[in-house]
């Protein structure tokens, strides 16, 4: 079983956002990303797309990343770095 929220969790955490900054970039609560990531809360593809584009990414190394974790992930974010571009 793939386990989205951590996957979800492991691609914020690379973009180098908190909870609450992703929150405010996506425009749902604090408690929505934190749900997500605990699985409390499906992630649907709304939310998926939004992060995508408001963070410059391309939308299917997001899909990659939820689905295989951070094995997926594209090198290291820079540090400091908020917006991410990535590029297969």
């Amino acid at each position: 079983m793939i386990d989205f929220g951590s996957n979800f969790r492991k691609l914020r955490e690379w973009t180098g956002l908190s909870q609450e900054t992703l929150a405010n970039i996506l425009s749902v609560s604090a408690s929505v990303i934190n749900r997500i990531e605990n699985n409390k809360r499906r992630l649907d593809i709304q939310i998926i797309y939004n992060m995508s584009a408001r963070l410059d990414l391309d939308i299917t190394v997001v899909m990659l990343v939820l689905i295989h974790g951070k094995d997926a992930l594209p090198g290291r974010n820079p540090s400091g770095v908020k917006k991410a571009s990535l590029v297969l």
